[in-house]
């Protein structure tokens, strides 16, 4: 939302299911925010699409597809589906973008196969992190009862 006075940028979830701070996930690097503060998804049963948490720009895809980078406005975001899953290399990912895509909030960014992850040992748990926030964002309020807007950065 942007206009008069003060810049906000709302995060939603990227896909439906339980919603965490990112402090709960079984993961120290995310739980620990080396990477940034963030929320996470443990996704519904029936899920298997990751959408994009907001407008933006699509930065960076990884090789192995299990995590896009986005930018909007000047915050640089990462999803990245599952704890250690680049181990996987790639199997049970399918990426639906590329880097330098527009996408809109709800744009489907990746598929996962939850069978072939699940068989692999592989938790599920989707993560959304500000990678950037001391650069860019100046508040950040969290609602992790609210999917549409989990987080919201003020600019």
């Amino acid at each position: 939302m942007f206009g008069f006075g003060k810049k906000t940028l709302v995060l939603a979830a990227p896909v439906p299911g339980q919603l965490l701070d990112i402090t709960a996930v079984a993961d120290p690097v995310f739980a620990g925010k080396v990477m940034g503060d963030g929320f996470a998804v443990e996704p519904s049963p029936d899920e298997s699409v990751v959408v994009a948490p907001c407008d933006g720009e699509v930065m960076v895809v990884a090789e192995t597809g299990h995590a896009v980078a986005l930018k909007s406005h000047g915050v640089e975001i990462l999803i990245h589906v599952g704890i250690d899953t680049v181990t996987m290399k790639g199997e049970g990912f399918a990426t639906l973008v590329k880097p330098g895509d527009r996408v809109k909030t709800g744009t489907p960014l990746l598929r996962f196969d939850r069978a072939v992850i699940l068989a692999a040992g592989k938790p599920l748990t989707t993560m959304v992190v500000v990678t950037n926030q001391a650069d860019v964002v100046k508040k950040v309020e969290k609602d992790l009862s609210n999917p549409a807007g989990v987080m919201t950065l003020t600019l």
